[in-house]
């Protein structure tokens, strides 16, 4: 198996034609199917009976996972609900790209599934990129093994805009009331002071966020070791404090990660990168501990609608 080649298609003893022999199927098949997760990190399911935002979470709802709800979730992406558990993946214009990174890993607390599902497909473009963590940790030790002992000792620290009132011109742009699950200035605040950020007030009302450190590598159940967090995303989409020109993502002791290694890393991320190109009614399963995703832009005059719901 090459390093690529890890999107492995679920087999299936016989057809499924309905929402209950479904279900039914992922009940009796949950252990294999968590094992072949755990060896390629991300799985296909294609052509089961499953059509709507409804069908969609009566399947994650097969696997018995507790579930990340969206208005509880500390994401920074605007989506849109469809049901407690579905939402959409980003409401991000089609011309943005979103890059790599392993959901919510900017926060402390992160989903281990996400389940995908493409409701409709673009016609150009759209593609998720998928990147093994484990081997691009693999990969950075042997390319700059002092680069990784920094992000071990140091782990990262993200700074983030967040603007009053959600800004659909970005893959980042819910509000700091959505975000936080707030109201007023003070209650955020509060909540920010709980979690052990800091922040200051910046023009119009928006909220400048600088996390606590968080680790930047995550050890594995296998033993291996991910590169698990979000320096390329926020390295190379993410807003900047044009008030302070803070980089949106630095060290965990406030130094500044060098330009010419975010480009190793983005590189090598690159060399690994599956581009998986959706077909109306696909299911991905992804393990967020392991593998990083993306979006690529799109264009045509189909919508495209992918679906994500969020689990441990």
């Amino acid at each position: 198996m090459t390093k690529k080649a890890f999107l492995q298609e679920v087999e299936r003893d016989k057809d499924l034609t309905t929402l209950v022999s479904t279900q039914n199927w992922v009940g009796e098949n949950k252990i294999l199917i968590e094992s072949q997760l755990e060896e390629y990190g991300a799985i296909l399911f294609s052509g089961l009976p499953i059509e709507s935002a409804e069908d969609f979470d009566l399947f994650v709802s097969a696997f018995q996972y507790d579930t990340f709800t969206y208005e509880e979730s500390l994401s920074n992406a605007v989506r849109i609900n469809k049901t407690d558990k579905v939402f959409t993946a980003n409401e991000a214009p089609k011309e943005i790209e979103i890059f790599l990174h392993h959901e919510m890993a900017q926060t402390p607390i992160y989903p281990k599934y996400l389940f995908f599902f493409c409701k409709s497909a673009s016609l150009y473009g759209g593609e998720t990129p998928l990147c093994r963590s484990d081997y691009l940790f693999e990969e950075l030790l042997k390319a700059d093994p002092d680069l990784i002992a920094r992000f071990e000792k140091n782990g990262v620290i993200y700074n983030s805009i967040m603007s009053s009132g959600d800004e659909l011109v970005s893959g980042q742009g819910r509000s700091w009331q959505k975000t936080l699950g707030v109201k007023s200035k003070t209650e955020a605040e509060i909540r920010l002071s709980d979690l052990g950020y800091s922040w200051n007030w910046i023009e119009g009302d928006s909220l400048s966020v600088t996390t606590k450190p968080f680790a930047a590598i995550k050890e594995l159940k296998d033993g291996n070791k991910s590169f698990f967090n979000q320096v390329l995303a926020a390295s190379l989409g993410w807003k900047k404090n044009s008030e302070n020109d803070l980089s949106p993502v630095k060290f965990g002791n406030g130094e500044e990660i060098p330009k010419s290694s975010i480009q190793i890393i983005s590189e090598l991320a690159q060399s690994l990168t599956l581009l998986r190109e959706w077909e109306d009614n696909d299911i991905v399963l992804i393990d967020n501990y392991r593998v990083m995703h993306g979006r690529k832009p799109y264009s045509g005059k189909k919508n495209r609608e992918v679906l994500v719901s969020l689990t441990t």
